[in-house]
């Protein structure tokens, strides 16, 4: 709402005002949990998947791919954040569409009017297949208008709040592909990591396409131990993280890697008692890992 009534505001008066309102109505709850869990973490093996999904079309798949390939579909629970045009007195638009090049080679761009964007929540729960996950309360969302969206850093504060005692937290993407039985493998590999229960698994997923055949597993994941700073000026020479290799296809347990990926990561519950997301980043993006990375590594 101050958005709207404030429309000509310099940065510095938007983010003060954010602010005041995270420290009006968040920083309480914060206080109350500081370093205890909301809930009492279940010793059951269950998993929470959190999700911040913006006009993501994928998010019913991949819950689908969630649920249809792991191994007890019935200790995973999610809490998605998602961030839609619902086409709620508003007329949808679609984001900058390359709709061709002009006569030097530049391509022509283009913003149009679109249907309201598809409920992954509604899919996945309307599938009579899956309909049971909803109906024993395995699912929960918070929705947000997109244009209410502060960037993944705020939607993943949300989500982390959805959690409900789960014994753990897998944080990931809303377009995902799942390999057979992916949760007892990455609960068998958190436990073989000479850190636990303080062990992080993390990597960049594997890219894919949406007729790409079923998923098996075995790639090898990505090591993210380097790197450099941008030089673009755009992004103001932060930091940013680089791959640096594969893991060991034959490795008996877990290496250590310097930097988590805020797109996919597993450990026990703990961590969002130890690592709670923070509120006071809206419109993060780069930065998001490294930041979380650095206050993984020092509390």
């Amino acid at each position: 709402q101050f958005l709207k009534d404030h429309r000509d505001s310099k940065a510095p008066t938007v983010i003060n005002e954010y602010f005041a309102l995270v420290t009006k109505y968040l920083v309480p709850l914060e206080e109350a949990y500081r370093d205890k869990p909301v809930f009492p973490i279940r010793e059951d093996g269950s998993i929470f998947m959190s999700l911040g999904a913006y006009r993501d079309h994928l998010l019913g798949e991949t819950l689908r791919q969630a649920f249809k390939n792991a191994a007890s579909p019935d200790k995973l629970f999610v809490g998605a954040v998602v961030q839609n045009c619902f086409g709620i007195d508003v007329t949808c638009r679609t984001g900058v569409e390359v709709k061709g090049q002009d006569e030097h080679g530049r391509p022509i761009t283009k913003i149009s009017d679109r249907e309201p964007d598809v409920n992954g929540i509604e899919q996945f729960c309307d599938d009579p297949e899956y309909t049971k996950y909803c109906d024993s309360g395995q699912i929960r969302a918070l929705y947000v208008n997109e244009t209410e969206s502060n960037g993944p850093t705020t939607a993943r504060y949300f989500a982390s709040k959805l959690w409900g005692g789960e014994t753990y937290f897998l944080q990931a993407d809303a377009h995902l592909r799942f390999a057979p039985e992916w949760d007892r493998l990455y609960t068998e590999e958190a436990k073989a990591a000479k850190s636990y229960p303080k062990a992080v698994l993390s990597a960049y997923p594997p890219g894919f396409s949406e007729g790409d055949p079923p998923y098996k597993g075995g790639t090898v994941g990505t090591r993210l131990c380097t790197c450099a700073f941008s030089t673009s000026d755009v992004e103001h020479h932060i930091i940013r993280i680089n791959t640096g290799g594969t893991c060991g296809e034959n490795a008996n347990a877990p290496t250590q890697i310097a930097y988590i990926a805020a797109g996919f990561f597993f450990a026990r519950a703990e961590f969002l008692t130890d690592v709670p997301f923070d509120p006071f980043l809206p419109w993060c993006f780069m930065g998001e890992e490294i930041a979380l990375s650095l206050r993984a590594w020092t509390n």
